[in-house]
């Protein structure tokens, strides 16, 4: 794996850091779902992408 760019790195360190400083648990519930959202769509579309590049059928599951 490649290390990530400093803006992403940056990134990272300050939204870290907000989630540091939260005292809500409702906010940090929502972030926390908002996130893991964002990650399986990401990792749905990372995983079509590639089937596109390979020319194979993406799974529908």
């Amino acid at each position: 794996m490649q290390p990530l760019s400093l803006s992403r790195e940056f990134a990272i360190e300050s939204h870290g850091r907000a989630i540091d400083a939260c005292e809500d648990i409702e906010e940090l519930r929502t972030a926390a779902k908002s996130l893991l959202r964002a990650w399986q769509l990401q990792a749905s579309f990372s995983e079509d992408f590639a089937a596109q590049l390979l020319g194979l059928q993406a799974r529908t599951i």
